[in-house]
């Protein structure tokens, strides 16, 4: 008995493989003609297609019906600055140190407002929570007053995160780093800070101040640990607390070099008792220098000791022992303490002297001498002590009989031996090292004050803007991160201009031109004009029940270079 006929459709599968080898899928409906007594196709309808070499089945997009109507999301962004800003954050290991170093939750935070103040040249936080709406953050909720100033209290408390990145940092460096050692003043009204208080201003604005330290890597060139004191505290006395903080950091063997204003004989003591190497500038006044200049003095004059990359500049070297003391301050191997005792060591003199500078300085000598020389004739200013060693010095006072004129003549023995030596300049290592050696990693310790100005003009740092001293401690904190981005940034792009436009293997005339063009655009902008320019770039992503769309604005071709290169996106 055959079989009954129901006239019901079927349900099958049918699979077709195309030239290239992918598999497309079809569902497939039948149904049964009893008038022909075949089965015919109903309908055909793709389900998706497996692709050569695989065994997943890739569905296919449904298809938009007419008069259906699609939902979608759509979010547009500006991405240009937060994508070079987020490049920067994972070459130069800055977010891990962060993320290593504090929660999940602050580290997010700490980098957000850390961009924030670098992509913005150092706008003010209340701006932040709107800034973030269009430009992706790591801290995805709005970053509020509320959020920003309870970050600050708690990283302020939190000294072992803030100890850990600086040990991070550390561990970064290349064996025997070349480390800069510097302050700054940080200048506010406020009553509420303990440690602002009256001392040597740098922003000469009379106000309390706050003092703030910096250990910088001149070869790395970037910040590494900072550290902040009241503002009373003489830089001559701030050695021993970095000392401390070195050991802490486990450097190996740095070199710690310094300006004038840290230079004493008791700072000299605590480095070459601690085994640390240091280059610091010294007064040419000192009696132990300035012999050393009247030693060098011929040897100084000859061509041979012209500097390579500076030629107004000569120097030469001389190593003498030196003798330092020290008083005790507790027993130790029956000796006691408060008693005084002497070690000497071998130090290294560089003595340079500067053609350009001797001029200008010797100009400003003797203008310094004239104004002098009149307001001692007018008789009616009250000079402070320093002015009157200088008219001791230099000047011949005297009067004609009882009530007579003032006659004020000058010193020109001493004026001349006082002149002979301008010009020169002296540098002190206990560590060996080439003359010209000691001048560059002196000279690359200037890069420090660049950063302070960075700080204050560039990241809001001018003032605490805090009302207590532990929040403006982790507020410093996360300055001194986006000022991490900075330098980092700063040296990818100095190492990128390097090589453009130079012949090589591979590139092309039109290549070396947009080079070159490149080098031009670069060289007439700052950072925060570079970051600005990429700043209009925006990323639109729209999600629909068709499926997902993602677009950016496009560049042109010197933009697209300038990324490549940097590292930001690949070639």
């Amino acid at each position: 008995m055959s079989k009954p006929i129901t006239g019901k459709t079927h349900v099958g599968e049918r699979r077709e493989k195309r030239p290239n080898g992918d598999i497309y899928i079809y569902e497939r409906v039948t149904a049964y003609n009893e008038k022909t007594r075949k089965t015919y196709t109903v309908s055909l309808k793709l389900k998706g297609k497996i692709k050569s070499g695989t065994d997943e089945i890739v569905p296919t997009r449904p298809k938009k019906h007419k008069g259906e109507k699609v939902s979608a999301r759509a979010k547009r962004q500006h991405t240009g600055l937060t994508d070079i800003l987020e490049w920067v954050g994972k070459a130069s290991g800055i977010d891990n140190d962060v993320s290593a170093s504090f929660t999940e939750g602050d580290a997010k935070k700490i980098l957000s407002v850390a961009r924030y103040w670098i992509g913005t040249d150092g706008n003010t936080l209340p701006r932040i929570e709107s800034w973030q709406v269009m430009h992706p953050l790591p801290y995805t909720e709005p970053i509020s007053e509320d959020v920003y100033s309870n970050l600050f209290k708690h990283i302020g408390w939190n000294e072992e995160g803030i100890q850990n990145y600086f040990s991070f940092r550390a561990m970064r460096l290349d064996s025997s780093p070349v480390l800069a050692f510097d302050s700054t003043t940080i200048s506010t009204y406020s009553e509420n800070q303990s440690e602002a208080r009256q001392g040597f201003n740098k922003n000469g604005d009379g106000l309390n101040t706050i003092k703030l330290l910096t250990l910088y890597s001149v070869k790395a060139q970037e910040p590494i640990a900072f550290a902040k004191q009241p503002g009373n505290v003489p830089d001559v006395i701030s050695i021993e607390n970095a000392l401390s903080q070195l050991k802490c950091l486990g450097l190996e063997n740095p070199l710690i070099v310094t300006d004038n204003g840290y230079y004493s004989q008791k700072n000299m003591t605590e480095f070459t008792q601690r085994n640390t190497k240091f280059l610091t500038l010294a007064d040419t006044s000192l009696v132990w220098i300035r012999e050393t200049v009247d030693t060098l003095r011929e040897t100084i004059s000859g061509m041979s000791s012209t500097c390579t990359f500076d030629p107004a500049v000569c120097g030469a070297t001389e190593s003498k022992m030196h003798e330092f003391s020290w008083v005790r301050q507790r027993l130790h191997n029956n000796k006691e303490a408060g008693q005084k005792e002497t070690f000497s060591r071998r130090m290294y003199i560089h003595i340079y002297h500067s053609h350009g500078n001797k001029a200008k300085k010797e100009l400003a000598f003797r203008k310094d001498l004239l104004e002098l020389k009149a307001q001692i004739e007018s008789e009616s200013v009250d000079f402070t002590k320093p002015a009157q060693k200088k008219i001791e010095k230099y000047f011949i006072c005297s009067k004609k009989g009882r009530g007579g004129k003032l006659k004020v003549r000058f010193n020109d023995k001493a004026i001349a031996e006082a002149q002979k030596n301008i010009g020169y300049f002296a540098l002190v290592s206990n560590q060996k090292m080439d003359t010209f050696t000691a001048l560059e990693n002196y000279r690359l310790r200037e890069k420090i004050e660049e950063l302070f100005a960075i700080q204050k003009g560039r990241l809001d740092g001018a003032r605490p803007r805090t009302w207590y001293p532990d929040n403006l401690r982790g507020r410093q904190f996360v300055q001194f991160v986006s000022l991490g981005y900075h330098c980092f940034l700063m040296k990818k792009i100095k190492e990128m201009r390097a090589t453009l436009g130079e012949d090589g293997t591979g590139k092309t005339k039109a290549l070396i031109k947009l080079e070159k063009k490149l080098d031009t655009w670069l060289d007439q902008r700052s950072l925060a004009q570079v970051l600005d320019w990429f700043d209009c770039i925006e990323t639109t992503n729209v999600h629909t029940t068709m499926g997902s769309y993602r677009w950016s604005t496009e560049s042109v071709a010197r933009d697209r270079l300038f990324l490549e290169r940097l590292g930001v996106t690949s070639d």
